[in-house]
């Protein structure tokens, strides 16, 4: 196998792409996930003044002081996500005609989260606090491709010669503890502190490979592979957040999350001496550093009977500053997200959602993730039953993961077509005391 092989396919997967893992993109650092409850999921993932659960201490911590009363929140939350790989079909002149789809994904994430606030105490100042087991970053992300013989000589045609995939698998997760306190109806101030924790793993294997068409191998193996294992991951993170109160239709926000350093472990067991993106070693001392970001927040209520409320916010990340030592190389940029929510409550109480937010990859800022949202609520039995749907796109150019140089053919020179849908959804249960 030349040196290139089956870590050169991890190289183009890591060092071309960046940090809802669940895509080609996020793998780099995990994927940022939603951490607040399908009332906001329904708002399109706004953050900064309607999460009125304990699950706020991860978004806007200032938002636990303004309940009176004990809650605990729990969420489940689901994304089935599309990825179709494509590769231009062009003409004898180099025209392209359009796309050949070689490579189609599909799969199921999930996780969940638990947190309960105290609701402001009287008797302690009017402070309120809260705790919350929360998801931070996913790993997770599934590729298969069946390799074909692209030989017009060889019988029979279009002979599968290898199934390819890339694999990843983990998760960075949070306790979190928050305290918030409040001056006056119109002043909120909240602190709040997330304990990082995790560990993942990522494997690039070759299997039911043909020997017969992959003369360049010199063993002429069945299975190849290549594995990276991160562990005991842990770190810490400080938020401070802030809600004013303009007058009775106005609020405005802004929260400001540090960065978090997280140390581990890494081992790096690289197949047949190809070369790896990955530092080599077995047990060694990393770190995994996580970028700073500040968020501002406004929501109005357009109506006088106030049953309406539109929200927006903007969230700036600094990706720039983000850091994996396990990796040879990591370039991501700075990048800003936009989030739009409305709510409407009815006159028999039940409210309906709808929200738009727009997510630039820090790994490519042309690759922009949109998602329209919807949601809606029940009261149940004493319980505050919400849920949320959502429905996101992106489209991008990207080198093949697995270079046909691996199958020994020419290798391409051009970036092939990814498209990508995202359907996704929460439900959150809470109770009040």
């Amino acid at each position: 196998m030349s040196r290139g092989g089956i870590g050169g396919a991890l190289l183009i997967l890591l060092l071309a792409t960046s940090a809802v893992g669940y895509t080609l993109l996020d793998l780099g650092m995990g994927s940022t996930v939603f951490q607040g409850s399908a009332k906001s999921g329904g708002m399109g993932e706004v953050f900064q003044l309607t999460e009125s659960t304990p699950l706020s201490l991860a978004l806007n911590p200032s938002l636990l002081a303004r309940s009176d009363k004990p809650n605990v929140t729990g969420s489940y939350r689901f994304m089935m996500v599309e990825e179709d790989w494509s590769l231009p079909v062009h003409d004898s002149f180099d025209a392209i005609l359009g796309y050949e789809v070689y490579a189609s994904n599909r799969n199921v994430y999930h996780d969940g989260d638990l947190s309960f606030s105290t609701g402001a105490l009287p008797r302690v100042a009017n402070l309120a606090f809260a705790i919350g087991y929360l998801p931070a970053y996913d790993f997770n992300y599934n590729f298969h491709q069946e390799v074909r013989d692209r030989s017009t000589q060889s019988e029979p045609l279009d002979k599968v010669i290898a199934d390819a995939y890339m694999e990843s698998d983990g998760a960075v997760r949070s306790i979190s503890f928050g305290g918030a306190g409040g001056y006056g109806e119109r002043f909120y101030l909240g602190l709040s502190v997330d304990y990082l924790f995790g560990s993942y793993d990522m494997t690039v294997r070759l299997a039911n490979m043909d020997p017969a068409k992959l003369p360049c191998w010199e063993s002429a193996p069945t299975e190849a592979a290549e594995v990276f294992s991160a562990s005991d991951l842990s770190g810490a993170r400080v938020r401070v957040g802030a809600t004013y109160v303009v007058n009775k239709r106005v609020e405005l926000a802004a929260t400001c999350a540090g960065e978090a350093e997280l140390d581990g472990k890494y081992t790096s067991s690289g197949g047949f001496g190809a070369y790896s993106p990955w530092k080599d070693g077995t047990g060694e001392s990393f770190k995994l550093k996580y970028p700073a970001s500040v968020a501002f927040g406004i929501s109005y209520k357009p109506r006088n009977e106030l049953k309406t409320v539109v929200e927006g916010n903007v969230r700036f990340t600094q990706w720039s500053e983000a850091e994996n030592e396990a990796l040879e190389e990591l370039v991501l940029d700075d990048i800003y997200e936009w989030f739009i929510g409305i709510e409407h409550i009815f006159y028999n109480g039940r409210p309906l959602r709808f929200g738009f937010n727009y997510k630039p990859s820090p790994a490519d800022k042309e690759a922009a993730q949109s998602s329209v949202t919807a949601g809606s609520g029940f009261d149940v039995y004493g319980l505050d039953l919400d849920f949320s749907l959502s429905v996101g796109w992106r489209k991008f150019r990207e080198f093949s993961l697995f270079d046909d140089a691996i199958f020994c053919a020419q290798s391409r020179e051009f970036s092939d077509m990814v498209e990508e849908t995202f359907v996704g959804g929460q439900i959150s249960l809470s109770k009040r005391f």
